[in-house]
């Protein structure tokens, strides 16, 4: 069942007949949040993942999905996220002549602008998909006037299903529209670190370390490497100095209560302040080094989600 988008007035035209069972068109919106960065928005590619790919049964092997976005950076994450799939991720110019069963739009931005609504790319996106056609936008309460919100006021219209997202993530509460749930975390747990995203992490952590499976665990904040590390050995002359400035420190480190032995070490990477060469270098350090003591490390990314399970995870996995 091949979609025809038809600007101004979103019309949608079928070209063929239907095959399949399921509903043509459906909507995930992710829960409100500026999650978009730049030209990327790693919670639609958690979306799309862990919700559409599992909850619509999309085969994954068999070269029936495709995933379209305006944006090339976006583009290339959704490329590395499903490069072992026969899934193509591109962007609407690259897909112009060829067509899936089933065809993903995630649109990216926080507050859909005119570039991901311009009626020729949206008609390219729609009229790739031969049976599906799903879109995985934002869930942000703004003006929602657009090409592309047209398009999803018709899917609600025809009574398909729009499906807001359970994926969250504690950082969601650094965003100005949690404002309240983020002031009452703090006021629960309050402030240890001068960073929000630290201290909502510190909450989760504790939160983990309170059930019966992980009680014989604590935690530390910002523990210094030379205190963690004792005496440094085997180091090459650059990892040396790192380790031994008085300023390089581990976000987290949960640790036996018995032994006071390191368990895992858990890092909270903000975006801004990580997506730079210097800092970059500085992280790949901090994990070399801690790989030859043989420190597990856990990165969490202030733009990831599901930190809880991932973290439950990785401690039971250590301690398995």
């Amino acid at each position: 069942m091949t979609l025809w988008y038809s600007a101004p007035k979103c019309k949608l035209v079928i070209m063929t007949d239907r095959k399949i069972n399921c509903q043509p068109m459906m909507v995930y919106r992710t829960v409100a949040g500026n999650m978009a960065r730049g030209h990327y928005n790693q919670r639609q590619i958690d979306v799309i993942k862990n919700e559409v790919i599992p909850e619509q049964n999309l085969n994954v092997e068999d070269s029936s999905v495709g995933i379209i976005t305006p944006y090339r950076a976006q583009a290339n994450c959704l490329q590395k996220e499903f490069c072992n799939t026969t899934i193509k991720a591109d962007t609407v110019d690259k897909f112009q002549g060829q067509e899936r069963s089933v065809i993903i739009l995630s649109t990216v931005d926080n507050q859909i602008g005119e570039f991901v609504s311009n009626p020729n790319r949206l008609n390219v996106a729609i009229s790739r998909a031969v049976d599906r056609f799903i879109v995985v936008t934002d869930g942000n309460d703004n003006d929602k006037i657009s090409p592309v919100h047209e398009l999803i006021e018709y899917i609600q219209y025809h009574n398909h299903d729009i499906i807001n997202s359970k994926i969250n993530s504690v950082f969601d509460c650094l965003y100005e529209v949690n404002a309240k749930s983020r002031e009452m975390i703090l006021r629960k747990y309050g402030k240890l670190s001068e960073y929000d995203s630290e201290n909502l992490m510190f909450s989760i952590i504790k939160n983990i370390l309170a059930e019966r499976r992980f009680s014989w665990f604590n935690v530390a904040m910002h523990v210094p490497f030379r205190l963690l590390l004792g005496e440094l050995r085997d180091l090459t002359p650059r990892e040396m100095e790192f380790a031994s400035n008085d300023w390089t420190h581990v976000d987290f480190l949960i640790f036996s209560k018995l032994s006071h032995n390191p368990i895992l070490v858990i890092e909270v990477d903000g975006f801004a302040f990580h997506n730079n060469e210097r800092q970059k270098e500085r992280d790949r350090l901090k994990d070399s080094i801690l790989c030859k003591y043989g420190i597990p490390i856990l990165r969490l990314s202030t733009v990831g989600s599901n930190e809880k399970n991932r973290i439950c995870e990785k401690l039971s996995e250590l301690t398995l």
